[in-house]
């Protein structure tokens, strides 16, 4: 297929990767001069614009996509299917959904989790809302960047998914930090304490990522604070007047954490708290 890409961040560049080894062509653009070298190396071709970005598939994968999303709307062809990786508001996914159908253009939310190493390795949860036949007929794209690729329903479903997911991650996030400084203060060897809990139903890949970071004094980002805070608010703003007491705790300190250490610092940065 030829797919056009809009993103090559953290995340963006290794999935793209991943469909130009597969033999698909890609037309790569991303807001940041120069960012779309390391794909044109590959053999992809690079956009100056969102205007000249083309494809039978166009794929965003981008912190915020509404920046965007209404120019790649006015610019997909009839027949295109417009895939958003980012995570956004499941209402924001319904709006773009109805918008590209007026158009002839199918948009499917297809968020993603597993981290820049999980982009890299292919191995991505992907979350799928949308038209089913606009699904299968892009699924071939998708299992190339995830091993677990699910359909849950109709536009804005994957991102309601992607946020169940991130729920769960910032709970897990906070409680990795806080364990981490609790074996510090206890005078504990970390490493051997993460070989203790690692086999448990306490360890996770999540768990490993943060504390080998921690343990190297290491701040920069797998997941950066200021889309961690992005998520969080979205949650809430998904979550309307059920009440989520810990994931809005989550919220409060990830903003204090980013206000003293900058939101480019990664999340393991919420280790800071426990000196509060």
């Amino acid at each position: 297929m030829h797919v056009g890409w809009i993103g090559t961040g953290l995340m963006g560049e290794p999935m793209a990767r991943r469909l130009l080894g597969a033999g698909h062509r890609v037309t790569a653009h991303n807001r940041t001069a120069g960012r779309t070298g390391p794909l044109v190396e590959l053999g992809a071709s690079a956009a100056a614009t969102v205007a000249e970005v083309k494809g039978e598939v166009v794929i965003t994968m981008l912190p915020f996509p509404a920046e965007v999303m209404a120019e790649v709307l006015e610019g997909a062809a009839p027949g295109t299917v417009v895939v958003d990786c980012s995570t956004t508001a499941p209402a924001l996914a319904r709006t773009w959904a109805a918008q590209g159908r007026r158009r002839g253009v199918a948009v499917l939310d297809a968020p993603v989790s597993g981290g820049p190493a999980g982009a890299g390795a292919g191995t991505l949860s992907i979350m799928v809302g949308g038209d089913p036949a606009a699904f299968e007929r892009v699924r071939p794209l998708l299992e190339l960047m995830g091993s677990t690729v699910v359909h849950h329903g109709p536009p804005g479903s994957g991102q309601l998914a992607k946020l169940v997911n991130q729920t769960l991650v910032a709970g897990a996030t906070l409680a990795a930090c806080e364990a981490y400084a609790l074996a510090v203060h206890g005078g504990l060897d970390v490493g051997r304490v993460r070989e203790s809990v690692r086999p448990g139903v306490a360890g996770s890949p999540l768990l490993d990522f943060l504390w080998s970071r921690l343990a190297e004094g290491d701040l920069e980002p797998g997941f950066k604070l200021d889309h961690f805070t992005k998520d969080l608010g979205l949650i809430r703003e998904a979550a309307g007047e059920l009440p989520m007491p810990g994931t809005d705790r989550v919220a409060e300190l990830a903003e204090r954490v980013r206000a003293a250490h900058g939101g480019e610092r990664g999340t393991q940065a919420m280790v800071t708290v426990a000196d509060r």
